[in-house]
């Protein structure tokens, strides 16, 4: 798993900024090996409803160290495919998650989150843990 990009869910950004661990450590591993990206969706998601200063500085510094991925069409169509699987499977989750998904999966990403419950609702996108990540890079 050595280099390989993976997504880091809005959920974890916000342990980062707060200094929670485990999510903290991990997302500094990611950032610092250069294999850590962020949605388009997930700058939307930082940056609603934030005032301060000391955040909007840390969400700015943060978006220009990490690969960011566009919703583009291609992601929107998926997304709303998704959407209506999990909608006639009466598993709805956030439409923001499942724009996030989207992303991930027509990148062939894996996804960090702690929100398991809800992506794991859609098929193969990959998942990841804090745990997990530790344990594979443990190497470091």
């Amino acid at each position: 798993m050595e280099n390989q990009i993976i997504v880091v869910d809005t959920d974890v950004l916000i342990d980062f900024f707060s200094n929670f661990t485990p999510g903290a450590e991990v997302v500094s591993i990611l950032i610092s090996r250069k294999e850590a990206a962020l949605t388009s969706v997930s700058i939307f998601e930082l940056y609603a409803g934030v005032e301060g200063k000391r955040r909007l500085k840390q969400i700015e510094t943060l978006i220009q160290n990490l690969t960011i991925l566009p919703l583009d069409v291609i992601e929107a169509v998926m997304a709303g495919k998704i959407y209506t699987q999990l909608k006639s499977k009466g598993q709805m989750i956030g439409t923001h998650d499942i724009l996030i998904a989207a992303i991930c999966l027509n990148n062939d990403l894996s996804l960090y989150t702690k929100n398991v419950a809800h992506f794991s609702k859609i098929d193969d996108l990959q998942l990841l843990s804090a745990e997990e990540i530790l344990k594979l890079k443990i190497d470091v």
